[in-house]
């Protein structure tokens, strides 16, 4: 009986190992931790984390996580200079946009889509220490509701004092 017994606890440890050894499962776009998200609604950007109003907050140098969800009725891009030329992936059903010195991604109706970068921190790559994004449809022209900014906090340079 006793041999029983230890069979079965050898068993029993042998089925639960490749359970504990598994790698978790992938997140999904809806469980990834994020930066800021974008919601697209009545045609129109709503920054609903990461900063209030139409205006993103990032860390220069640091991967940025954005969720963009497309709560409206018509496809939207979420496109910026920042993009361009730079490498980026996308979590989700979205499709890469590319404009003249531009580039983003375009969110099908009822898509959430996670755009993940690293904020460049070489300014010799960008000019500003804010970007636009917009909507290649719906926020090409300046007071468009479908345009916002990246703002882009630097944190180089000497801390403390003497």
């Amino acid at each position: 009986m006793r041999y029983i017994t230890g069979s079965m606890a050898m068993v029993a440890i042998l089925v639960i190992t490749p359970l504990v050894a598994a790698e978790p499962p992938q997140r999904s776009s809806d469980q990834k931790e994020i930066d800021a998200e974008v919601v697209m609604k009545d045609k129109a950007f709503h920054i609903t984390q990461g900063e209030s109003g139409r205006d993103i907050l990032l860390v220069s140098g640091i991967r940025a996580d954005i969720r963009l969800k497309n709560e409206d009725t018509v496809a939207h891009t979420f496109v910026s200079t920042m993009l361009y030329n730079r490498p980026f992936q996308i979590y989700g059903n979205g499709t890469f946009v590319k404009a003249p010195n531009a580039a983003g991604i375009r969110v099908d109706p009822g898509q959430t889509v996670v755009l993940t970068f690293e904020v460049p921190s070489d300014y010799k790559e960008f000019q500003h220490l804010y970007e636009v994004f917009w909507c290649n449809v719906h926020g090409r022209n300046h007071g468009d509701t479908m345009r916002g900014e990246i703002l882009i906090l630097d944190q180089r340079g000497e801390t403390g004092g003497a």
